[in-house]
This record gives structure tokens, C-alpha cells and sequence, in this order.
């Protein structure tokens, strides 16, 4: 399935500045002797994040070249009598500009890496439990992009804004041409604690322009804990004076709030859930990768020999269909939930028959299979979702006697 354009796409498009001013920190910081995996902050290192901060403040209020280095405080006077859609729609932005910053340096600092999950993945992968302690989470790289087109995750993602996320799904529509775009990036803990920390960052956006949800939380993997326990993270008990709170920003309704634990723990866990089988997956025994390359430099190659300029633009405007990244497309061949036949304990039967008479959902697991000299190693194995019961199509065509 060829990858949609990614909120990456989506930065490069709507804020250019911003992805340009970040990746010449990465090359900077890459020309080290000693470059970083990652960086935590852009107050670690000599940053050009306020240079793109003063230009976006230009932008906002109107000033051209001749305004140049407009701060924070001039803007103060024109803010303070703004509308409060105008302020909710300001700290929406700069609420995501930072995170945006951070995901654009740290995603060019391991090479882009991108990796698209297909829909029937997603689909399994939403119905696996994450079984597993939290020293088992491994990055392919430091920072990675994961994208998802699956209605699933697109819900799932949604449900995180409870009542109001699940009245978009079934009654508002949601955009399932858009996908969810999810930066991924492991540090070490700090603050002396034994473990690292995941900081995942996922967004809904479509280009040009279509923003929808925006989603930060940070997980603690802590050495001896399970997945479990990393999901419900309670960073104010483990570092209470640097806090690794969510933030939930609903780019549609211009707002922006920090994701309360009730919420995360009642309506949030399924999409982080899926995340983490995602990262599973990737250092399982069978992941299925393919290595894809982004159609727009076909499409460039090609429409150079086209004479016509109308012809030409016309297929030109075709790379807004695509990402410009080169990715690996993640469980091609993977097919829907099957469809399990037989005997099933503990489940209620027909009279005799030994067989279900409903079809129910047996979700999938992760096991550590030993291997090896005298099984001392440990694979990680994905036993898969699966349905049991009766198979719909024997069901349909079951001879009924009408009396």
C-alpha cells in the first residue's frame, strides 16, 4: 500500500521554516565528533529554535522582512486584546511548535526512519495484549516514525477525547484518509531512575491544511516493570519536580489541555496499547518489513520527459498524493483475523455438539520462545488474534427445516 503524506509532509508543507531550521540542527549536531542519539531539549545545545520562534512571531502578526526579531513581549499588547478563539487558536500552535521542533531534529538525527503499518497489522496488533516486561521495548533506531492508515488506530487515537471523540466517529465522520503519524523516540530515564523513557508523539493531520488531533505522553520503562505499569506512568510520584505529563491538543476545535490521568486511563490506553505492539512487533521473530521508496522521484523523472506544461504540472500535483520519505512498509502479507473452527473450553456449546455457537475473539499474546545452544536464548514470538466459532459462510448455508 503506497504511504499517504505523513505529518512530517504535513510540517514541511505548513511550516517549512520550521522543519528547514530544525534539520540544520540535526546536520550540525551530526558534524560532531560525538553526536547525540537524541536530544532532550532544545536548551542543550546551541539551538536555533528561537531564530524560528521570532520569524513565526513575524508571521503571526503580520510584519514582512523589514520587522525582523519580533519577541515574545511586543506580541504581548496585540495578544492581550485578542478574541478567546484567536488565544485558544495561538496556544494550540505554540503548544505543538515545540513538540514539532523536538520531532523534526531527533526524526533527521537517526536518518528518518519510517516505518507504515498495514492495516490488517493494525487490526491484529489492536487486538494483542502487551504481555511483556518493559525491558523488551527496543527502538530499530533512537527516533522512528510509525504511520497508520487503519480505522482502528484512527478510532482508537480518538477515543482519548471520550465522549467528544466518540461522537466524531459515529455521528460527525471522521477523515479516514488522513492518517495518524506517530514519533517515537527512547531516552535514558534520568533523575536516577533504573530504566529509560518513551516519549511518543502522534498527530491526525492530511495536507494541505487538515489538522485534527495532536497527542504527547511519555512512558516510563522501568527495568523490572510490565508494559502495563509503563502505560499508567505516574510521573508526579516518580520526578515530581520535572513532571512527564500528556497533552492532548483538538486541533479542529482550536484547543489545547494537558491529558488527565482519568481520561488516559479510561478512554486513552487502547491507542498507546497499539503503539507498543508496534514497537513489539518490529523485534519479533517474523516481522515482515519491505523497503519502499517515495513515488515522487519516479513522478519528477517522468514528467521531465513530458513536453506539455500542462501535462507536466498535472502530473507533478500527483507527489501530494505520496510522502516524500522512503519507508518500510510493516506486515504486507498479513491478512484479517481469521477464523478458528472446533472445540473450545469454558464456552458456552450447543447441546452436545462440542462446537461454540457464537463467534468470539481470542486475543492475541507475546511469548519468549528459547532457542539455541540448550534453549539459553529467547525469541520473541507473536501468537496472533484470532475469531472461534462458527465459520459465517457454513452458518449461511446450514439446511433449516421450516415446520
Amino acid at each position: 500500500m503506497a504511504l499517504p503524506p505523513t505529518y512530517y509532509d504535513f510540517m514541511r508543507k505548513l511550516r517549512p521554516a520550521l522543519v528547514e531550521t530544525g534539520e540544520l540542527d540535526a546536520a550540525d549536531l551530526l558534524s560532531r565528533s560525538n553526536p547525540p542519539h537524541a536530544i532532550h531539549s532544545v536548551d542543550d545545545y546551541d539551538s536555533r529554535f528561537l531564530q524560528y520562534v521570532e520569524r513565526l512571531n513575524a508571521e503571526i502578526l503580520g510584519y514582512g522582512a523589514d520587522h525582523p526579531g519580533v519577541s515574545v513581549e511586543d506580541m504581548s499588547p496585540f495578544l492581550s486584546s485578542a478574541s478567546p478563539q484567536a488565544k485558544a487558536s495561538l496556544a494550540s500552535l505554540y503548544g505543538t511548535v515545540k513538540l514539532d521542533y523536538h520531532s523534526v531534529v531527533n526524526f533527521a538525527l537517526a536518518g528518518k526512519k519510517t516505518f507504515h503499518f498495514s492495516d490488517n497489522l493494525a487490526e491484529h496488533l489492536a487486538n494483542t495484549e502487551i504481555n511483556l516486561k518493559a525491558a523488551l521495548i527496543q527502538l530499530p533506531f533512537t527516533t522512528c516514525l510509525f504511520t497508520f492508515t487503519s480505522r482502528a488506530v484512527i478510532n482508537a487515537m480518538h477515543n482519548i477525547r471520550g465522549d467528544a471523540g466518540r461522537w466524531a466517529m459515529n455521528v460527525a465522520g471522521l477523515d479516514y484518509s488522513a492518517p495518524v503519524s506517530v514519533f517515537l523516540t527512547l531516552y535514558p530515564a534520568g533523575a536516577n531512575l533504573p530504566g529509560r523513557k518513551l516519549l511518543i508523539y502522534a498527530s491526525h493531520a492530511r495536507l494541505p491544511d487538515s489538522a485534527y488531533l495532536a497527542l504527547k505522553r511519555e512512558l516510563y520503562l522501568g527495568d523490572n516493570w510490565t508494559l502495563e505499569q509503563a502505560l499508567r506512568t505516574d510521573w508526579e510520584t516518580l520526578t515530581p519536580t520535572d513532571l512527564g505529563i500528556g497533552m492532548s491538543v483538538n486541533l479542529n476545535d482550536e484547543a489545547i489541555a494537558h491529558q488527565d490521568d482519568d481520561t488516559f486511563y479510561t478512554d486513552g490506553l487502547a491507542f498507546y496499547r497499539i503503539v507498543l505492539n508496534a514497537v513489539l512487533y518490529l523485534s519479533s521473530d517474523a516481522a515482515e518489513l519491505t523497503a519502499k521508496e517515495s513515488p515522487h522521484r519516479e513522478i519528477e523523472d517522468k514528467a521531465k520527459g513530458i513536453a506539455s506544461l500542462q501535462k507536466r504540472r498535472k502530473l507533478l500535483q500527483t507527489k501530494g498524493r505520496h510522502t516524500a520519505l522512503d519507508y518500510q512498509e510493516v506486515g504486507a502479507s498479513v491478512g484479517p483475523i481469521v477464523i478458528r473452527k472446533g472445540e473450545v473450553d469454558g464456552h458456552e456449546t450447543g447441546k452436545g455438539s462440542g462446537k461454540p455457537l457464537v463467534r468470539f475473539m481470542v486475543r492475541g499474546h507475546w511469548r519468549r520462545q528459547p532457542h539455541g545452544q540448550e534453549n539459553q536464548d529467547r525469541k520473541l514470538i507473536w501468537i496472533r488474534p484470532h475469531y472461534k466459532g462458527p465459520d459465517l459462510a457454513a452458518t449461511i448455508n446450514k439446511p433449516y427445516l421450516v415446520k
